[in-house]
């Protein structure tokens, strides 16, 4: 069994390492959702990525009577890999099996990272078959067709064939929809229920007449999967979007002196991004106009600290302070990127924006008596048991020159520090997802989901 030679598991593994690139704290382990956020996508890309084979897809059509709502080659991830390892079947499927069992939901005691991922893939897996199926019905009805009757119905080839252009259409918007919201997710401890708003909001703002639903249909796909973001009143549309910025803010592009035309060598691309992050970061830390009263409602924006005293989260000691400076006035923050996205909607709808990503570091203690001690006198700066970290992805709008969202994981919440601390101190592994020290799956060991094993090389 040659797992460099499979398919899905090429499209996984990459997936990984392009996800790991644009968000480099998406493989700290701060909370099992962060784990599994990893290992969903890369399943999410691969299992769409099946719908690019439209012969493999057409065969599965013609099948199954123009229906995908049924366990087969399209819906399966690592087949090959799934049988050799013991399974009967895919490594992992999108779709529940149809003994008359309950979908699967998240639940609390899903913690190995495969296994709680592959209930995020399901969800978005459900959507698309929403989606395949209201762009087909349309087609079916004409060809007298009714859905779900069965598999032993001849369908013309030419039905078979728009059926075909149909799911690869829904699946790669669907796939598009999921790419899109990487830029709308905070930079540090990603949750499912984030990444249900991420891409709503980068949907809508690309297309916001909904006229086929599709915004509905991933709601109802992460609802039946029982993913609920924390913090919204209801799953309507407007209550999932991202907030605006309480305070209207802009950028001096001047100031910034940003490079931000594309780069087609990769060495070149490389020292533009670089420099723009330290161009970034000297605008927030180095300009005249951010030791003024102007640091505050950007403070507030990010959830950040870049000059003490302004705000009242600011006394925290464990929030790291910048070395050559005792009384920590200008704690340091991390730029970890600045990127520009041009997007086209299906009307022509041209969206344009600069992306930055701001962190935080704070010292967190697993002793919650030890972590105030520290975060009111800060005597012990270099002991800390973990790394917390809080921070923002700034979405500003190019066109206009405004800040148009603030999507924030604030370096003073406590509540989240201590969902962290309990977390980490009931598994105790290292610093990266990929090490995979968790226990989980059905026989309770990490061992339980072997495509773990081809993180770690074995």
């Amino acid at each position: 069994m040659f797992t460099a030679l499979s398919h899905d598991i090429i499209v996984h593994e990459v997936t990984h390492a392009i996800l790991d690139g644009l968000h480099r704290r998406f493989a700290e382990p701060t909370s099992v959702d962060s784990l599994a956020f990893h290992e969903a996508f890369a399943d999410i890309v691969a299992l769409f990525s099946h719908f690019s084979l439209e012969e493999a897809v057409s065969a599965q059509i013609a099948k199954d009577g123009g229906s995908l709502d049924n366990r087969s080659l399209p819906s399966g991830l690592a087949r090959q890999f799934g049988e050799a390892t013991g399974r009967d079947g895919a490594l992992r499927e999108a779709i529940d099996d149809h003994s008359g069992a309950a979908p699967v939901i998240l639940r609390d005691d899903m913690t190995e990272p495969h296994e709680r991922g592959a209930v995020l893939v399901a969800a978005v897996f459900d959507a698309f078959l929403s989606i395949y199926e209201n762009r087909t019905a349309d087609l079916l009805r004409i060809a007298g067709i009714r859905p779900g009757i069965g598999p032993d119905q001849n369908l013309h080839p030419d039905l078979v064939k728009r059926l075909t252009r149909e799911a690869s259409k829904a699946a790669e918007h669907v796939m598009r929809m999921c790419i899109r919201a990487l830029d709308y997710l905070p930079p540090v401890d990603v949750r499912f229920g984030d990444f249900l708003r991420a891409i709503i909001t980068a949907d809508y703002d690309l297309v916001p007449d909904d006229v086929l639903n599709y915004r509905l249909a991933i709601i109802e796909g992460f609802r039946r999967r029982g993913i609920i973001p924390e913090g919204c009143l209801s799953l309507a549309v407007d209550s999932l979007l991202w907030e605006a910025p309480v305070h209207h803010l802009a950028a001096d592009y001047d100031d910034l002196d940003l490079d931000l035309e594309p780069k087609f060598d990769r060495t070149t691309a490389i020292k533009a991004a670089e420099e723009n992050a330290e161009s970034v970061h000297w605008w927030i830390l180095g300009s005249e106009s951010f030791r003024t009263t102007e640091d505050k409602p950007w403070q507030e924006v990010c959830g950040v600290v870049f000059r003490r005293g302004l705000i009242s989260y600011d006394d925290r000691e464990t929030i790291l302070s910048r070395p050559g400076d005792p009384k920590g006035f200008a704690p340091p923050v991390e730029i970890h990127s600045v990127r520009t996205s041009r997007r086209t909607g299906p009307d022509g709808q041209d969206l344009r924006q600069l992306i930055i990503e701001i962190v935080q570091q704070r010292r967190g203690f697993y002793d919650q008596n030890e972590q105030e001690l520290q975060d009111k006198h800060g005597d012990n700066p270099s002991g800390e048991d973990f790394v917390f970290r809080g921070g923002a992805t700034l979405i500003f709008d190019l066109r206009e020159g405004h800040l148009r969202y603030a999507v924030r994981k604030r370096i003073s919440d406590d509540a989240r520090l201590e969902q962290q601390r309990d977390f980490l101190a009931g598994y105790r592994f290292g610093s990266t997802a990929f090490g995979y020290g968790l226990q989980g799956g059905s026989t309770g060991t990490a061992l339980d989901e072997p495509f773990a094993l081809v993180h770690r090389g074995g």
